[in-house]
């Protein structure tokens, strides 16, 4: 492990190994992030009927548009980030994402809508890798695991609020008075994230292109890249048509299905989480850092059979069960796979870092994933009909078995 942590990132850190208060704020900021990312696809049916679009277009909209601006900007704001504007950057986010979310509910086209599409993603951007470094700067490496898996595990309490409360809110005020609501949540954050949170400070880096050099070349962090990015092109695929899904082949409305899936998938995200971090800083501590690896390669593979009859069966009870269960064993590896990311670089480039995994995990996985099993929805519509959805979700369920080659590969390397 190729841990650096030099006086700079060294922040007066209480004796417990991590600070609280900090973690907790990210957090909360985190959930925000969640919640306006994933509120689309409560109203993916919404919008498609209101503006007459297919689902590739709505793939599209709620999937490519955000991840245009992410995938241009996220290196660029974690170069800004690792250079002591971390804090800045973070809560210039989240007011960017928020005032377009907001803006969302106000738009009356489908070309306006896309802009304030790209705009939220371009906010995540500034937001997801300063959030990280930040994270990583309030932690020692001994922690970081339990760190991260609390900073995610109240992140993903935006699953419940953004697809459950999200389903609810469009089925009683409308898509466009919950885009509103939902947005303007995030401006409260921004106040508290400039209040409390100090810029860590960072070591000064005289030979950049060398040190992006030895990032390329760092095996670890490039087996928590390919994780990465094949996991969420299915996830988030998943994920935003989850909704749908449970509306077309269980015939629930929009509420309804918000509510099953965003608080079986919120709740088991959040427990998950919550238990994995610890688990594996405690696995870590007696078998060293290839010991958590493996615990969260057996997790992350032990899911996905579940996940394979949540999509096939015909029982609601039996595909709820299954989300829940094949999410909690997934969000296990949260905590330490995030926490790796930067315990396998020097401290200097942990934004780096993380810009290069939410570039290759959450662009991508954002912008090829939901259009990507759209469209194939589309091309099964005429030969499945209503199950044509169902059968593009079989699919990436089936894929969802190819990250953990990555895991598999990332904890040998720490045998050897």
């Amino acid at each position: 492990m190729n841990e650096s942590d030099p006086q700079a990132s060294r922040n007066a850190l209480p004796r417990r190994g991590w600070s609280p208060g900090v973690i907790l704020l990210l957090g909360i900021a985190g959930m925000l992030d969640f919640i306006d990312r994933f509120v689309f696809s409560t109203a993916n049916d919404a919008i498609k009927h209101d503006l007459h679009l297919s689902d590739t277009m709505v793939g599209l909209l709620g999937g490519t548009a955000f991840a245009l601006l992410y995938g241009v900007m996220i290196v660029p704001f974690a170069l800004v980030a690792d250079r002591g504007f971390a804090a800045r950057m973070a809560s210039f986010g989240i007011a960017a994402w928020s005032i377009a979310t907001a803006l969302m509910g106000r738009t009356h086209g489908i070309i306006g809508m896309a802009v304030m599409r790209v705009c939220v993603g371009l906010g995540q951007a500034a937001f997801s890798p300063s959030s990280a470094a930040l994270n990583a700067a309030y932690s020692t490496p001994e922690r970081r695991s339990t760190s991260f898996a609390v900073s995610y595990g109240v992140s993903y309490l935006g699953y419940v609020i953004g697809l459950a409360g999200g389903g609810y809110l469009v089925e009683h005020i409308g898509w466009r008075a919950t885009f509103a609501a939902v947005g303007l949540a995030g401006i409260p954050v921004v106040i508290l994230m400039c209040l409390f949170i100090r810029e860590p400070r960072m070591p000064h880096v005289g030979q950049d292109g060398e040190s992006w050099l030895a990032l390329l070349a760092n095996r670890p962090l490039r087996d928590l890249l390919l994780y990465g990015v094949t996991g969420q092109v299915v996830n988030y695929g998943i994920t935003l048509w989850g909704v749908s899904f449970y509306m077309r082949s269980f015939g629930l409305s929009s509420g309804q299905a918000g509510a099953w899936f965003g608080i079986g998938i919120g709740i088991a995200s959040v427990a998950g989480t919550f238990m994995g971090g610890p688990i594996a800083d405690r696995v870590a501590g007696r078998f060293g850092f290839g010991g958590a690896m493996r615990f969260a390669f057996w997790a992350y593979l032990l899911a996905q059979p579940f996940q394979v009859v949540q999509v096939l069966t015909s029982s609601l009870n039996l595909s709820l069960a299954m989300l829940v269960l094949t999410t909690t064993l997934s969000a296990l590896c949260t905590g330490p796979v995030y926490g790796a990311i930067p315990s396998v670089v020097p401290a200097h480039r942990r934004a780096a870092a993380m810009g290069m995994y939410a570039l290759l995990a959450n662009a991508i996985g954002i912008g090829l994933g939901p259009p990507l099993f759209g469209w194939i929805s589309d091309m099964l519509t005429p030969h499945f009909g209503s199950d044509a959805l169902r059968m593009s979700l079989l699919m990436a369920a089936i894929l969802n078995f190819w990250p953990a080659v990555h895991l598999f590969q990332l904890q040998r390397r720490f045998r050897e």
